[in-house]
Order: structure tokens, then C-alpha cells, then sequence
């Protein structure tokens, strides 16, 4: 039975990690400061509350881990904007700390970066893992999160050259479904919450903003499919492109689906959540390096997300 330790396991993606890894038989350790947590399965258990705690303490050689899963980070467009300034020291700490873990207990490390790292394009366009970081513009919150989770990939590369660390990173894209919440300015649970108290749903700018929304399952299929994996030290998309949509797309269905008085309205986000607010690129994922590779495939398409997070909002 494999020990396995998950970062950030009480965050919504998290919390699919830990149900998938538990119906393979796994013993789990969570590390989680709760910041962004969902009401976990009752198979949570021993649950360190702050992932710090444990950096004050180091490691302790007597807990041994055959894989470490790394989702610990702030999250979403509203969510890392009270982190402006200290969010590259958040993560880039954490990553050197998951490292030691890694090489501790001589397992493999995975590490959850984002799509964010791929940056500016002057339109969606379909990229691969090996395709040109373009991080651009003014010093916004956004960048010092792409770049820092962009850093934390060189970081795991340079370490693996020079030790004998075994590290796989993915790259998610647009991750939803059931649990979400909408405090990290997460589009859909936002949209839903709106519809279903009948209030103006608020797309932001035109609502052109291209997205490709996968579901959180077929994320964490992707993370297992990873983690069974002999072929190391390795970067991969996880993305559907099939689910390629606007956002005023997604707006119009989730009227059309819970049957609402709502009217979408467009608005500033600026005017909501501040002037540290800024929208993502648009982007949409390669994702044959691990559907050839490793057979990942998406199996939900976006009215099935869409639905999904109306039921369970309901």
C-alpha cells in the first residue's frame, strides 16, 4: 500500500486527488492552511492544518512517502490578488520545501503549475508544452503567479540535473466542476450562484475570452496517469480543446440550463474586484503528448460541466 502526502488536498482539486488516490488503496497525509477548502470526504485523516508548520520543522524521517502530489498554491483571478507582493515567495518557498520532501523519501514529486506560464498570444491558439513563455505587459498580480509557478518548473529541472530527483510537472487548463467555489473569481460557480438567485449574470468585457474548461476529474486522471508513469521528469498539458468556448457562451447556457429571469450584463471586472484585476490570455491546450503517451483522454464535454455545477449548486 503506497504512503502518499497531498499538498493543498482540502482545495477543490485536492479533494478529487484524495478520492481518487483512496479507491486506489492509498494511505494519504494531507497538508492543508484551509484557505481555500471544500467539505472533505470523512476518509480525511491526518490532516496537518498549514503547509509552514511543517517548513518550520522540516522533514521527518520517520514518515516515509512514496509520492508526493503538490497542489498547495493560491488559486484564481480574485483569489492570488490578496497575495500581491508575497505570492512568488509562497510558492517558490514551497516548491524548495517539496523538493527536500522529494528527496527525503527518494520518491517522485508532482507538481501542479498552470497554463498561466504559456502567457500572452494575440489570439487562442492551440500550445504544447515546449512552445514560447511570453510573459508580458505591466508587473500585475497574474505575472508574479505565472512566473513563479514558471520559475518553480526551471527550479525542478536544474535540481533533477544535479541530484537524483524525479519530478513530473502538469500544466491544467480551466479546471471546474461540482465543489468549486466562487470565491476565487472562478467564471461558472460565479455564473450559477448569479442564475439560480435570478441576478444579473456579470461577463466581463465583449465575454469573447476563450477558454477550454475541463473537468477537475479528468484532471486528476491526468495527475494519476502521471504518477504511474516510468518516464520522468516530464512536462504535460492536461486539457480538453474539444471544450473550446467563449465566455459569453458560457453565460448563455447556464440561463438556457437552470431556466432563469437573470440578463447577463457586461461589466469592468475592474469595478468589482479592484484595479489588481486582470483577465487571462487566451489560450487553448495541446494535450496529445499525454493522450498518446499515457492514453489520457476528457471525458466531459462543457454543457456537462456546465450541468454539473448547476446540480450541485442547486
Amino acid at each position: 500500500m503506497k504512503n502518499i502526502l497531498i499538498t493543498g488536498g482540502l482545495g477543490f482539486l485536492g479533494s478529487y486527488c484524495i478520492e481518487k488516490y483512496s479507491k486506489d488503496g492509498c494511505n494519504i497525509k494531507v497538508i492543508d492552511n484551509l484557505c481555500t477548502n471544500v467539505v472533505g470526504p470523512d476518509y480525511f485523516k491526518d490532516i496537518d492544518l498549514d503547509i509552514k508548520n511543517v517548513l518550520d520543522h522540516g522533514w521527518d524521517k520517520n514518515e516515509k512517502y512514496d509520492l508526493i502530489v503538490h497542489l498547495a498554491s493560491p488559486v484564481g483571478p480574485v483569489g492570488i490578488l490578496k497575495h500581491s507582493g508575497k505570492m512568488a515567495q509562497y510558492i517558490v518557498d514551497d516548491i524548495y520545501w517539496a523538493i527536500e520532501g522529494a528527496l527525503t523519501n527518494n520518491c517522485p514529486l508532482i507538481f501542479i503549475s498552470t497554463s498561466e506560464v504559456y502567457g500572452f498570444r494575440d489570439k487562442a491558439e492551440r500550445l504544447k508544452e515546449e512552445d514560447k513563455k511570453l510573459l508580458v505587459g505591466d508587473y500585475k498580480v497574474r505575472n508574479e503567479y505565472s512566473t513563479a509557478k514558471l520559475l518553480c518548473e526551471i527550479i525542478l529541472d536544474n535540481t533533477a540535473k544535479v541530484s537524483n530527483l524525479k519530478y513530473q510537472i502538469l500544466r491544467p487548463f480551466n479546471i471546474s466542476g461540482a465543489r468549486q467555489l466562487r470565491d476565487g473569481g472562478f467564471v461558472l460557480p460565479t455564473f450559477v450562484q448569479q442564475a439560480l438567485n435570478n441576478e444579473d449574470i456579470t461577463v466581463f468585457g465583449d465575454g469573447e475570452q476563450v477558454r477550454a474548461f475541463t473537468h477537475v476529474r479528468d484532471i486528476v486522471d491526468g495527475i494519476y496517469l502521471v504518477s504511474k508513469t516510468d518516464k520522468m521528469n516530464q512536462i504535460w498539458n492536461v486539457g480538453t480543446p474539444d471544450n473550446v468556448s467563449t465566455i459569453q457562451y458560457m453565460a448563455e447556457r447556464v440561463i438556457e440550463f437552470t431556466k432563469t429571469e437573470s440578463k447577463i450584463i457586461h461589466v469592468d471586472p475592474k469595478t468589482i474586484h479592484g484595479d489588481l484585476y486582470e483577465e487571462a490570455w487566451d489560450k487553448i491546450p495541446e494535450s496529445t503528448k499525454i493522450q498518446e503517451e499515457l492514453g489520457w483522454k476528457s471525458t466531459y464535454s462543457v454543457n456537462e460541466i456546465i450541468k454539473e455545477v448547476i446540480k450541485y449548486y442547486e
